[in-house]
């Protein structure tokens, strides 16, 4: 089951976002992310949070409408998407899509985009995405489809990635071995509608981005 949670960061452009949503089989609501999704018009299949940051009249519409609301105490360990993230997990997520995850708040932005690694670390594909982005994790080789002229970063999270090798990007790698910090994979373009990466240890962070 493919599972989307909606959060309370910045989403503008609904009708982008509506058609996301149309795309996945089960929507998670992260506390005050029920403002977007009440601005579409769609009822979420669950509201997880400490509800801190939900307007009231909001939380009464979707009371009324009989939706799961599953409450948390206001002092906890967990952010709310990562409660929200947790749930799908339990419930048996094979794919997560967040939105709405990234925002003014760089410390929630920057732990909802490590959130990516915590999942694909349980087996889990992941994704972040926005507008103008794409956001994965991977400890694997893959194949990414996208329009030639098309951003691509690629950025490590271990401590080194091995051997990696990339075909189908304006500058492609040979076998290289890149380091945590390292910029050498930032603002690559497509120039074929496939890139191929592929490597033999570690965990990277793949941004596709466009303007």
């Amino acid at each position: 089951m493919n599972f989307i949670i909606i959060a309370n960061g910045n989403l503008k452009d609904y009708d982008f976002a509506r058609k996301i949503i149309d795309k996945h089989n089960f929507i998670i609501c992260a506390d005050g992310g029920a403002k977007h999704l009440y601005n579409m018009g769609i009822c979420p299949d669950v509201l997880i949070g400490d509800f801190d940051s939900i307007n009231a009249d909001i939380e009464k519409h979707y009371v009324d409408k009989n939706v799961k609301f599953i409450r948390f105490p206001t002092h906890k360990n967990y952010t709310d998407t990562e409660l929200a993230v947790e749930y799908a997990i339990e419930n048996g997520a094979k794919k997560i899509a967040l939105m709405a995850v990234m925002g003014s708040r760089m410390d929630h932005t920057l732990s909802n985009i490590m959130l990516l690694v915590y999942i694909v670390e349980k087996g889990i594909e992941a994704e972040i995405i926005d507008e103008h982005n794409i956001i994965m994790a991977t400890k694997h080789s893959l194949e990414i489809n996208g329009v030639p002229g098309e951003l691509l970063s690629i950025i490590p999270l271990s401590e080194k990635v091995e051997n990696m090798s990339i075909e189908g990007l304006e500058y492609p790698l040979k076998n290289a071995t890149i380091h945590i910090g390292s910029s050498l994979g930032v603002s690559n373009r497509f120039i074929e509608s496939k890139v191929k990466i592929t490597f033999d240890l570690g965990t990277i962070l793949l941004i596709k981005s466009k303007d």
